[in-house]
């Protein structure tokens, strides 16, 4: 199933997204099926990752000016509560949103849309966060995910050849992200808007 504007229109704007499912951790729930005390424990790290990247991320006045720039307007993000990647990413979507002004951004959970879901694949994995633009068509512009090239680099190298326990290279992972502080995401959204 592709997306209509009818269907855009009923998805959540991010702030109520983020509500949700901040709402939803408080009552010892996450997004999706597994319920799992290890998936409340990554919702909880990914929501204290997006909380702290709405207050600490600064945007580029490069990719600001690219947005600015850009007349596409209608922004989806797919993502889960319990994404790790998406803490760390979503923010800048947020924050770029708020800064650009007139842009709609919106939030589909990945596993409420299997159907739509199809259309994002990543190497035929459900990997989350995806951004996508629509023109006021709908017509897909372009997309973006699910992590900056380097870190997606390391999720397929460990993949193919793991070498850490799962939980041994999320530390890994997010010690990048750290380290990179946003700069590889917010250049590959430069190119994205460009």
């Amino acid at each position: 199933m592709k997306v209509t504007k009818e269907f855009y229109n009923e998805l959540p704007e991010f702030d109520a997204y983020y509500q949700h499912i901040q709402e939803l951790f408080e009552s010892g729930k996450t997004t999706g099926a597994n319920q799992s005390e290890g998936m409340l424990n990554y919702t909880k790290l990914s929501l204290t990752r997006t909380k702290r990247g709405l207050k600490t991320y600064q945007l580029t006045e490069e990719l600001v000016d690219k947005v600015k720039a850009n007349s596409t307007k209608n922004w989806l993000l797919i993502s889960e509560a319990w994404c790790g990647d998406a803490g760390n990413i979503i923010p800048i979507m947020k924050l770029l949103a708020d800064e650009v002004g007139g842009v709609t951004l919106k939030v589909m959970i990945r596993d409420e849309y299997p159907e739509v879901m199809e259309n994002y694949l990543t190497n035929g994995a459900k990997s989350i966060p995806i951004f996508v633009l629509f023109d006021e068509d709908f017509n897909e512009v372009k997309r973006w995910g699910p992590r900056p090239a380097p870190a997606q680099n390391m999720v397929m190298e460990h993949k193919a050849n793991p070498q850490l326990s799962y939980e041994e290279f999320s530390v890994e992972l997010q010690k990048w992200y750290v380290k990179d502080k946003t700069h590889t995401l917010q250049e590959e959204l430069v190119e994205l808007f460009s």
